[in-house]
């Protein structure tokens, strides 16, 4: 069966990221935890909490948080990286047992993998990356989905 070449893979993901529509980032201190998100409305005007990332989470170095959609309240964090492809995935996959997140799957990738790992309590929390251009990654941490 054919495979389609590493860079035909990557250069989808740059295209499909590219007509993403974007959201400015903010600054914020090399290694630091990127800001929980606020409270978002449900339909009937009361607030539901959003989830946030807690103290000590892993976060790669130099990391920029990104603001958070009020209409993705399964989105807990997210943030962008200068750093691109395996050190990224290889640093989450240190960082979160290291940090008491024990992972539930691995599903890498050339330009997307996703780490499914266990959250706060019962839950299970999706740690996705995604190269956004050949010289940024998006990362986000969400709850799990399929």
């Amino acid at each position: 069966m054919h495979r389609p070449a590493p860079i035909i893979v990557l250069l989808l993901f740059t295209v499909l990221a590219a007509c993403a529509p974007s959201q400015s980032p903010s600054a914020r201190p090399s290694g630091s935890s990127p800001p929980a998100g606020s409270p978002a409305m449900t339909a009937t005007g009361s607030p539901i909490a959003r989830r946030e990332l807690p103290s000590g989470f892993p976060v790669i170095a130099g990391a920029v948080a990104l603001s958070l959609p009020n209409d993705d309240l399964g989105l807990i964090a997210r943030w962008t990286s200068d750093v691109v492809g395996a050190p990224v995935y290889d640093f989450y996959l240190r960082g979160l047992p290291a940090a008491g997140y024990p992972i539930e799957g691995l599903y890498p990738g050339d330009g997307f993998a996703v780490i499914r790992f266990s959250g706060r309590g019962d839950e299970v929390w999706q740690l996705i990356m995604q190269t956004a251009d050949l010289v940024t990654t998006q990362i986000e941490v969400r709850l799990d989905r399929p």
